[in-house]
């Protein structure tokens, strides 16, 4: 009984995380111009680096969701967030924000004013993110997932 409680909340939490991964991917390709801010300058293929991390939000969303493929799903999205973590700390420590500038452009400010505690907070918020997805990098018997 609670192994089955266990699992079917294990279930919740990867589809709950699963679509919140799929919808923050979705969006990188609805307002292109906010996250190509975000790209750290050392970066050239903002672009780029945009649409990929978007998509791979997107396919490993799905495949967290999917008990076939979230192990997989839970190693690429942990392998994610540790590669765009540099943009976190770039934006903590160049107090970076995204501001619309009068054409309706999302731009990158540096040394924004009243940016540093919330570039500070996001830090530890994609340590949890982390830690949760995490928790479905472990193997599974058949039975387990099937349930």
């Amino acid at each position: 009984m609670w192994d089955f409680l266990k699992i079917n909340r294990l279930n919740i939490e990867a589809t709950i995380i699963g679509t919140a991964f799929v919808l923050v991917g979705i969006y990188h390709f609805m307002d292109q111009d906010f996250f190509e801010a975000i790209v750290p300058t050392w970066f050239r293929f903002a672009t780029f680096a945009n649409l990929a991390s978007g998509g791979a939000e997107i396919v490993l969303g799905l495949m967290l969701i999917s008990s076939k493929f979230r192990r997989l799903g839970a190693w690429g999205l942990l392998l994610l967030l540790i590669a765009v973590f540099p943009a976190n700390i770039d934006m903590f420590i160049n107090d970076v924000d995204v501001q619309t500038n009068t054409l309706g452009i999302a731009e990158r400010v540096v040394d924004a004013d009243g940016v540093r505690l919330r570039n500070f907070i996001r830090l530890p918020f994609q340590l949890l993110f982390g830690w949760l997805v995490w928790r479905h990098t472990k193997k599974r018997t058949s039975t387990e997932l099937k349930i």
